[in-house]
């Protein structure tokens, strides 16, 4: 791998996947503190009024978390590719049938 492509490679991936761990460092401990405080208020009857709100939420973080799982995984898959295994893989994904295509 020549230089230029080693700073490319670490402008375009390496540092962004840095910005973005460190934002979901930040979401972690922002959720800890939502778990602690949820703990508190528990068992007070009133908050049962709130449980759909904060039942539909939660999913939404599941969903966008198996959505990031997904792409993380994607990106781990694209890093173990050879270049032969690239040019393979863009050019069979050109070749997909389409339900609009008569065969």
């Amino acid at each position: 791998m020549t230089e230029a492509s080693c700073e490319n490679l670490e402008m375009a991936i390496v540092l962004p996947l840095g910005v973005v761990a460190n934002q979901l460092g930040k979401i972690e401990v922002e959720l800890r503190l939502l778990k602690k405080k949820s703990s508190d208020f528990a068992g007070e009857r009133e908050n049962s009024l709130l449980a759909g709100r904060i039942e539909a939420r939660l999913g939404n973080i599941h969903e966008a978390l198996d959505s990031i799982r997904d792409l993380v995984s994607g990106i781990e898959a694209h890093m173990r590719l050879s270049p032969r295994d690239v040019d393979t893989v863009y050019s069979h994904a050109d070749r997909k049938p389409r339900p609009d295509r008569d065969d």
